[in-house]
């Protein structure tokens, strides 16, 4: 009896907490519920607007308040939402999972602050190779030029992926950058 409690509780030493995410879908898109689905088996906590990129040119001022709010430490961002998760990432020194970030492209502009240092410590950037709305050789070229000490960043070129992010490369990307987090926190958190 004894060792079957021992084994019950021993699982419990390994759970760790949910990761407090913020997640920034793409122009004319949404928080898909699948997606959300798939971010809180992964471990993320996440909260998420819905926004309309058209008519909120101020968006990047409500998502730093909502990561701000929620005490996020982590964003994901898809597109127009991987763009403003990069700049956000940098302003607050939060790691990131970028999907296709619109860097060199955006056909809506929005108001964006000037980050005087970049802080970002860690970031998965994913490239559709098949993208057809925002060239996926110019965006790998703006991150290799955004590699600096202190950064700890994945570029992930997909042959098979374009602009929209199925389920299940989403899924497989967000666990890979759920578990890259985990390493990356417990290596890099002072006693």
């Amino acid at each position: 009896m004894k060792e079957k409690q021992t084994k019950n509780n021993f699982g419990s030493i390994f759970q760790m907490p949910k990761i407090k995410t913020v997640y920034i879908h793409g122009l004319d898109s949404e928080p898909v519920p699948e997606k959300m689905d798939i971010m809180a088996q992964a471990g993320f906590d996440v909260s998420a607007d819905l926004i309309n990129y058209r008519e909120n040119k101020e968006v990047y001022a409500r998502q730093k308040e909502l990561i701000l709010e929620k005490n996020a430490e982590y964003i994901i961002g898809s597109s127009l939402g991987g763009m403003l998760a990069y700049w956000l990432g940098e302003d607050l020194g939060i790691p990131c999972l970028l999907f296709n970030p619109a860097m060199e492209f955006q056909s809506v502009q929005i108001i964006l602050p000037q980050a005087n240092k970049l802080k970002c410590p860690a970031r998965i950037v994913v490239l559709g190779e098949q993208d057809d709305v925002i060239d996926p050789l110019k965006n790998k070229q703006y991150f290799y030029e955004k590699q600096r000490d202190g950064l700890h960043q994945k570029i992930l070129s997909c042959s098979w992926l374009g602009h929209s992010i199925d389920f299940q490369t989403f899924e497989e990307m967000v666990f890979l950058a759920a578990r890259n987090y985990s390493v990356w926190k417990i290596l890099n958190t002072s006693d």
